[in-house]
């Protein structure tokens, strides 16, 4: 049976695959003129319901999707995400070496964390109300992706956990760090040579914010803000 995990990988592949047959034609492209190259801004004019070319909101066969909604939270505008034993993700399609562009900054709000005595670090426990979801390619075309994760109660800021290959790196998290925002700042050509040091990948192709419950099936509550890829 396909777990959501192995769904997750193999819809990466396919959305990667995308990206030599012409599918990814909206893919944002970086041209080099600004300092942050914007990825995802949850303000106005943005809508859900009519989602941007090159975006789009990946549903899984088996599970109920995460619910959102655009707001201000604390006067930043925000993506809302509510889960309850559900999954899904909203993604953006780019083309960006990291070579260029090696950082990612962005913003997330817990207001609701996974509440449950399963490990996270298993299969069984593997929800978190706040995750990155990230595609890369190598210099020889292979594919790889990886998610930044909030971690629950027993993974904490710089670990690292690994689900049979697919690697998760702990941005934040805790009971301590729920209820506020927290800007945060990562070296994506750093984690992706330590995910990969045989090959590490040289271009990202998808970025998106992921909230889940389904396996604990629980609840969470969650906000991102402003994603954007920096120069070195």
């Amino acid at each position: 049976m396909l777990t959501r995990r192995s769904l997750a990988t193999g819809l990466a592949a396919g959305g990667l695959a995308a990206c030599t047959d012409g599918r990814n034609a909206a893919a944002l492209i970086d041209d080099g003129r600004a300092d942050a190259l914007v990825v995802m801004d949850f303000a106005p004019p943005l809508s859900l319901d009519a989602l941007p070319a090159g975006w789009r909101h990946r549903v899984f066969w088996t599970r109920a999707p995460m619910r959102m909604s655009l707001t201000k939270k604390d006067g930043v505008d925000a993506l809302r995400c509510e889960t309850a034993s559900s999954a899904s993700m909203l993604l953006r399609d780019v083309d960006v070496a990291l070579a260029t562009r090696p950082r990612l900054s962005w913003r997330w709000f817990v207001e609701l964390p996974i509440d449950s005595p399963l490990d996270e670090r298993t299969r069984e426990g593997d929800d978190h109300p706040a995750r990155l979801f990230l595609s890369f390619v190598t210099s020889g075309g292979e594919r790889r992706a990886m998610e930044i994760i909030w971690g629950n109660k027993f993974l904490a800021r710089g670990d690292w956990k690994y689900l049979g290959s697919f690697p998760h790196y702990v941005a934040n998290g805790g009971a301590a760090n729920v209820g506020r925002w927290h800007a945060e700042e990562v070296d994506l050509a750093r984690l992706t040579r330590e995910a990969w040091p045989a090959a590490p990948p040289v271009k990202l192709v998808e970025l998106g914010v992921f909230c889940d419950s389904d396996e604990t099936r629980t609840r969470s509550i969650a906000y991102f803000g402003r994603l954007a890829l920096l120069r070195a």
